[in-house]
C-alpha cells in the first residue's frame, strides 16, 4: 500500500526524549496541519528526536474527517477485520510502531462546534500535567467510551499521551492555539528549553457516558455548546420518535446529528471538585 502518512523528523544535537506529534488524524481538522507547515521550517530542536506525522493524507487531501473509518478508533492492539481492511486501519498500523518507540505524544484536533473552548484529553494519571497547555479544560476517562484513539494507545503503554482540541475547526485562532500547544509540549518533554507553562484554574472534567443511537437516526434538539452544563433535565435529541435526555448538572459535548446506527451522537461529563 502507498503510505497514507508523511513524516518529518527534527533531531537535536543533544540526547533527549523521542516524541511524536500528530496532525490530520481527522482530515478536516486542519489546524494541526497548518501548524506543522508553519513550525517545521522554524523550529530548532535542542535535544532528542521529534517526529511530525501528517497522519491521514487522503482525508486531508479530500478535506474530510475520514475516508473509510475513523482513524482515531483504529489504534488497537488487535484490530477487528473490518478495521484492518480499511485505509485508516492500515494507516494506524503504519503509525503504531512510532507510538511504541515514543516517550510521549501530542495529537492535535479541533471541534466542529462553533466557539468550542480549547481542551485537553489524557489519562487521569497525567491530568496534573495538562496545565502545560493554555486550555480552559482538562478531561479524562475517555478510554472506556472511545477506545482506539492515539492517546488510548499511549495509555496502554503507560506513557504520557495528550490530545488537544484547539477550538472550532473553522476558526483561524485554532491554528495559533495548535502552534502554541506544540511549543509548550516540546518544552515539557525537554526537546526545547524553557519553563513549562503552569496554567492556573484549569477545570477538570470526567467523561461519564457516550450515547450511540440504536434504533433510528439521531437528531439533536438544538445547537449545544461543547461543555454546556445543563440547568435542568434537557432533551438532547430524538432517536426517531424517542426522546434522549440529559440530567441536571451534566455537561454535554460533541452533540451532532447522525444518520447511521451505532454512531457517536454525544458525550456527557461532570466537573470534578
Amino acid at each position: 500500500m502507498t503510505s497514507n502518512t508523511k513524516i518529518v523528523e527534527l533531531q537535536g544535537p543533544l540526547p533527549g526524549k523521542s516524541v511524536v506529534l500528530l496532525a490530520g488524524v481527522h482530515g478536516n481538522e486542519i489546524c494541526g496541519v497548518r501548524a506543522f507547515d508553519e513550525l517545521i521550517p522554524q523550529l530548532s530542536i535542542e535535544s532528542g528526536s521529534v517526529l511530525f506525522i501528517y497522519a491521514n493524507l487522503e482525508a486531508i487531501k479530500q478535506n474530510k474527517r475520514l475516508v473509510e473509518y475513523n482513524l482515531n478508533r483504529c489504534f488497537l492492539k488487535e484490530q477487528p477485520v473490518a478495521i484492518q481492511s480499511s485505509l485508516e486501519g492500515k494507516t494506524a498500523l503504519e503509525i503504531i510502531p512510532y507510538l511504541e518507540r515514543a516517550d510521549a505524544m501530542l495529537d492535535i484536533h479541533a471541534s466542529p462546534t462553533p466557539n468550542s473552548p480549547p481542551f485537553v484529553i489524557c489519562d487521569e494519571k497525567w491530568i496534573g500535567d495538562c496545565s502545560i497547555f493554555d486550555a480552559e479544560i482538562a478531561s479524562f476517562n475517555w478510554d472506556p467510551f472511545e477506545p482506539g484513539s492515539t492517546d488510548y494507545y499511549m495509555n496502554l503503554q503507560n506513557k504520557p499521551g495528550f490530545c488537544i482540541e484547539c477550538g472550532c475547526s473553522n476558526d483561524e485562532k485554532s491554528i495559533e492555539i495548535a502552534k502554541s500547544a506544540i511549543k509548550q509540549f516540546l518544552v515539557y518533554t525537554g526537546n526545547l528549553s524553557g519553563k513549562p507553562l503552569n496554567r492556573k484554574n484549569q477545570k477538570i472534567v470526567k467523561i461519564i457516558e457516550l450515547y450511540k443511537n440504536k434504533f433510528a437516526p439521531f437528531r439533536k434538539s438544538r445547537e449545544f455548546k461543547d461543555f454546556e452544563q445543563l440547568t435542568e433535565k434537557t432533551l438532547i435529541g430524538k432517536e426517531g420518535d424517542i426522546g434522549v435526555y440529559g440530567e441536571q448538572g451534566q455537561i454535554v459535548l460533541f452533540v451532532g446529528d447522525k444518520e447511521k446506527l451505532n454512531e457517536e451522537c454525544f458525550l456527557t461529563a461532570r466537573y470534578q471538585v
